[in-house]
């Protein structure tokens, strides 16, 4: 019994594992390399605006839709998208929630992927603040390929796309914590064609091929 206890309070969620673990590790990479000075600087300076354009840009980068953000990177959805899902500022604290050893993470990571957008094309300026909303779709993959082969970068460029892709697909946007209940259909389950949660399906009722036992796998059917 006491090895199962164990078992049971060392288990890690998918969730935190991507959150705490690899979030925490891609910190202590970029906190340890020489461009962490530079990049505190103008990340201090990073306003709502910016962090807010950067990350629903980076939310239609991985799940498109018909928003303004897929509009200008020129790949779009007719469904609705990772923008749609509401969920930047659950991003966005995620990301600062994190890593607490290094203070506003997101304005940190929010200043890398658009320093880079600088590198790819510097003559993407509009119309948005951030320098990353204003990329085309391949150019955003460009940022994603700078940061895959740097190695102070490699593993913030491997765990972000992750961490999108999964709040875009969660409830986060429309979870109430206060009521613990959903205040509409997450978009996620739009997206994925997820009816819901079910005490049962009707798709998966009876058996296959009208078999009712393991010997059925032998050949041996038996028919109601």
């Amino acid at each position: 019994m006491k090895k199962v206890d164990q078992i049971e309070t060392s288990t890690v969620s998918r969730r935190r594992f991507v959150r705490v673990g690899l979030l925490t590790t891609a910190a202590v990479a970029i906190a340890n390399s020489p461009l962490m000075g530079p990049l505190l600087e103008t990340a201090r300076a990073a306003t709502p605006d910016l962090l807010h354009d950067t990350y629903n840009s980076l939310l239609a980068f991985i799940v498109p839709g018909p928003d303004a953000y897929s509009q200008a990177q020129g790949a779009t959805s007719p469904t609705l998208g990772g923008v749609d899902a509401n969920v930047a500022e659950m991003l966005i604290g995620t990301l600062d929630l994190s890593v607490p050893f290094l203070p506003q993470f997101s304005a940190t990571v929010a200043t890398i992927l658009n320093n880079l957008a600088q590198l790819v094309n510097p003559s993407a300026n509009s119309p948005f603040e951030s320098r990353f909303a204003n990329l085309k779709y391949v150019e955003k993959v460009a940022v994603l390929q700078i940061m895959d082969s740097t190695d102070s970068l490699k593993t913030l460029g491997g765990v972000l796309p992750l961490l999108v892709a999964a709040l875009c697909y969660s409830d986060a946007g429309t979870f109430d914590a206060a009521t613990r209940s959903l205040t509409g259909r997450p978009v996620g389950w739009t997206i994925s064609n997820y009816s819901g949660v079910s005490d049962g399906r009707d798709e998966f009722q009876g058996y296959f091929e009208n078999k009712r036992s393991a010997g059925a796998a032998t050949g041996e059917r038996d028919h109601a």
